[in-house]
C-alpha cells in the first residue's frame, strides 16, 4: 500500500514539475529601457591581412583559442585580414566532401596569433 502512495506522490510531482516548466518557457522576458544597450557612433577598426600571405601557399594557423594549428590553402586574399581557404584537411569529414574537393570558407588571418609557411603539397 505504503509503495502504491509513493508512486501516485511521484507521478503527481512530476506532473507539477512539469507544469510549472512549461509556464516558465512561456513567459515573456523583455528589457527595460535601462537594460537596453545602445551602440554609439564610432570609427570602424580593421585588421590589415598580413603581407607575406600570398594566394596559392599553405599556411598553418593557431588561434588565440588555443588548440592545434589548422592548415589551409589559400585560395584569395583580401587586404582587409579577410582570405579565402580551403577548409583544413583535418577538420574535413570525407562522408560530406568528394575525393579531392575541398570545401571553401572566408577565415580572418588578422585574428591568429601565430601564422607558420608549409611546404606545397606534392602529389
Amino acid at each position: 500500500m505504503t509503495s502504491r502512495w509513493f508512486v501516485l506522490s511521484l507521478a503527481v510531482t512530476a506532473v507539477l514539475a512539469v507544469a510549472l516548466l512549461s509556464r516558465v518557457g512561456q513567459q515573456d522576458i523583455r528589457a527595460s529601457s535601462a537594460e537596453t544597450v545602445s551602440l554609439a557612433d564610432g570609427s570602424v577598426i580593421g585588421f590589415a591581412t598580413p603581407p607575406f600571405i600570398q594566394k596559392g601557399k599553405r599556411y598553418a594557423f593557431s588561434w588565440p583559442g588555443g588548440g592545434p594549428p589548422q592548415t589551409f590553402m589559400v585560395k584569395d586574399v583580401r587586404k582587409d585580414g579577410w582570405i579565402l581557404v580551403e577548409v583544413a584537411e583535418e577538420v574535413v569529414d570525407p562522408v560530406y566532401a568528394p575525393i579531392g574537393v575541398l570545401p571553401t570558407r572566408w577565415l580572418n588571418a588578422a585574428l591568429a596569433t601565430s601564422i607558420q609557411e608549409m611546404r606545397p603539397l606534392v602529389y
